[in-house]
């Protein structure tokens, strides 16, 4: 199996220990989805810019290549650029994760929120039951202000269980925005900037 890292948008080689998309060759590789021959060519069929190398396997994945082997930093959908910077929402997420015992393992969810021409950040977090739950967002809003420079547009508490995940136990980022945006996800507590409001499931409490 043969692993390069590209810059998804040149398509040239990125640098040592810089960030590109995962790209992969080898007699292991699918030849292709079935009938679908525009996605074949752009996702089968990758060729570095300026040689002829190739055909590689676009997986949609971010990642570094060193000396101790491929790191896995996320999928490209799922960064946040929030004034022209990127972040990774994993890397948010351990934040979250590492602010307060409440918030269980596993069950934060980052993403963007676009607001006019700007994306914002929105974090969706399964915590375990707690009276205090402003205090609980002012801390996870100061971890993630020290650690990543970012202010938190909105944060959804959830109870256990409530995030959307995969069969597989990864997190559905997209869901999760989906659900925040249509009130489908099931917030006992959910914030917006500096007006909290509490779903009648936290007022009958």
């Amino acid at each position: 199996m043969r692993v390069e890292i590209v810059d998804p948008v040149t398509r040239r080689r990125a640098g040592p220990g810089q960030v590109g998309e995962i790209w992969v060759a080898g007699p292991s590789v699918a030849a292709g989805y079935w009938n679908r021959r525009d996605d074949n060519a752009a996702v089968f069929g990758a060729r570095i810019a300026g040689s002829n190398d190739g055909p590689f396997l676009r997986t949609g994945d971010l990642g570094t290549l060193g000396h101790d082997g491929l790191h896995v930093n996320g999928r490209i959908k799922d960064v946040l650029i929030v004034r022209g910077v990127k972040h990774y929402p994993q890397d948010i997420e351990a934040t979250v994760e590492a602010s307060s015992s409440l918030v269980r393992a596993g069950c934060c969810a980052a993403f963007a929120l676009t607001s006019g021409d700007e994306e914002q950040l929105a974090l969706a977090v399964e915590v375990d039951p707690d009276r205090n739950a402003l205090e609980l967002i002012g801390r996870i809003r100061q971890a993630v202000a020290e650690a990543h420079g970012l202010q938190v547009h909105s944060i959804a508490l959830l109870g256990a269980g409530a995030l959307p995940k995969t069969t597989s136990g990864k997190l559905q980022r997209f869901a999760c925005r989906e659900g925040l945006m249509t009130g489908r996800l099931p917030a006992t507590v959910q914030w917006t900037d500096a007006a909290p409001r509490a779903s009648a499931l936290a007022e009958a409490s």
